[in-house]
């Protein structure tokens, strides 16, 4: 009576013991070109310039946060949306242990895992990746309600659950294993949270769109207006609810209210700037870790080699500090009314170029003695004529021009930087003294910046 129902489940058994568990290099290209059109235009820059060894690992990670932030968009009740991130967690225990099942983004971290493993010839920091991602997953499901945060505090612990986490899952790729580097991570990530959150308020805080089927067809959103400033800096400033549904940029104590949040982001980006320039020149960090003697923070004592080694390998990472300052900025010049931001991140690229010439041109003329007198960015412009590099055309290039004083051997050896950096097009090297560069130069002399909080 039960033979058919044995018999088909034997076949099922059968059949999944046989399913193909090994992921070609046709599945790894693919899902890289998935989990690549998933970023946000701030992790699509940022991408090309993490170490080449984490930006598998990177975009995954990106590309898992952003799929976790649309959950609530997507599903009708939270219970839906924890089923989600129960699958998620699932796929990515079965993808440390292994056995990646066919999702892209699963594929891709597998791919980065596998990488890592032939790169260190250890699966040591197999562990405190699961935990970073755990965290991640445990943390985005409790927020899956999108209620507002009770205080500034609680809005920190979510930027440390959730940005700090993918830094510190990203530095567990490399591997680097360095309380400093995670001190430094855990600032420029919270920025980056708070940041986040004041970016979503005017598109939360308005009325919802429809979402759109798979067959074409518009459905209405079931996600309800909300905001996510704590609830005691909304109390302090006066702000209500219901104002900023109905008012929007002219609710009442809203700016007063943005402006303290975005001054403790402001915060965590000056303290991560005096600690990058501290562990640079060999020196502490300045203050005690917050989460120092929390799980997967332990490293053990580094040596300042070490963590300046860490810095330089790792600074592509923490250019994450780049657009979230730059979001500040224009906050701040929209008198902290997050309705009136105007879009500056055409300035983003060449800010991130700005800070990797700096760290790493700019290194080598100041510690051979020599003198930046300014930078100058001239922005994008066409290229005379197309100009192959790195397997690929181009034909516009962002110019900028950098005006220093040093002895011929640097000289050399920043020529030479130049020449092997597969970002740099093209470079041309000018010696002023006769004014050449303002009469060569075709789109007019340029204007030097100058003084430290310009460069």
């Amino acid at each position: 009576m039960h033979r058919p129902s044995l018999a088909l489940n034997g076949l099922r058994r059968l059949a999944s013991g046989r399913r193909r568990t090994y992921v070609t290099d046709a599945d790894i290209a693919s899902a890289r070109s998935y989990c690549l059109k998933q970023l946000d235009y701030d992790a699509t820059l940022i991408h090309r310039f993490v170490p080449p060894t984490v930006r598998d690992a990177y975009a995954a990670l990106r590309s898992l946060n952003l799929e976790l932030v649309r959950l609530p968009e997507l599903v009708s009740k939270p219970i839906i949306g924890a089923m989600r991130v129960k699958f998620w967690q699932e796929s990515i225990d079965a993808t440390l242990a292994g056995r990646p099942p066919r999702e892209p983004i699963c594929v891709l971290l597998y791919e980065a895992l596998r990488e890592m493993e032939q790169r260190t010839g250890s699966t040591a920091t197999k562990q405190s990746i699961k935990f970073w991602i755990s965290r991640l997953l445990k943390t985005r499901q409790n927020h899956m309600e999108n209620r507002p945060f009770p205080t500034l505090e609680t809005l920190e612990d979510y930027a440390e659950n959730t940005y700090s986490t993918m830094m510190y899952a990203t530095l567990a790729f490399m591997p680097l294993r360095s309380t400093h580097l995670d001190h430094l991570a855990s600032h420029t990530g919270k920025a980056s949270g708070i940041v986040a959150v004041l970016r979503g308020i005017p598109f939360l805080a308005s009325p919802a769109q429809p979402v759109k089927t798979p067959s074409g067809a518009e459905a209405p959103s079931t996600r309800e207006p909300c905001i996510l400033l704590p609830l005691d800096v909304m109390a302090e400033a006066g702000v209500k609810e219901e104002d900023v549904f109905r008012r929007g940029p002219h609710a009442p104590g809203l700016e007063d209210a943005v402006f303290k949040v975005a001054t403790r982001a402001h915060g965590h980006l000056l303290t991560a700037k005096s600690m990058f320039a501290r562990l640079k020149q060999g020196q502490d960090a300045g203050h005690e870790f917050e989460h120092g003697g929390e799980a997967d923070h332990v490293h053990g004592d580094d040596g300042d080699g070490d963590v300046q080694a860490g810095l330089r390998q790792s600074f592509g990472i923490f250019l994450e500090a780049v657009p979230a300052g730059l979001h500040l900025e224009s906050l701040e010049r929209a008198n902290f009314n997050p309705y009136s931001v105007r879009n500056g991140r055409w300035k983003l690229p060449w800010r991130m170029w700005r800070a990797l010439i700096v760290k790493t041109i700019g290194a080598v003329i100041l510690n051979k003695g020599g003198v930046i007198r300014g930078i100058s960015n001239w922005g994008v412009f066409t290229l005379p004529k197309p100009i192959s590099a790195n397997q690929m055309r181009y034909a516009h290039g962002h110019h900028f021009v950098i005006r220093y004083d040093s002895s011929v051997k640097v000289h050399e050896e920043v020529r030479e930087i130049l020449r092997t950096e597969p970002r740099m097009l093209r470079s041309a090297h000018v010696k002023l003294g006769d004014n050449k560069l303002e009469t060569l130069a075709k789109f007019g002399p340029p204007n030097w910046m100058s003084g430290p909080g310009q460069l």
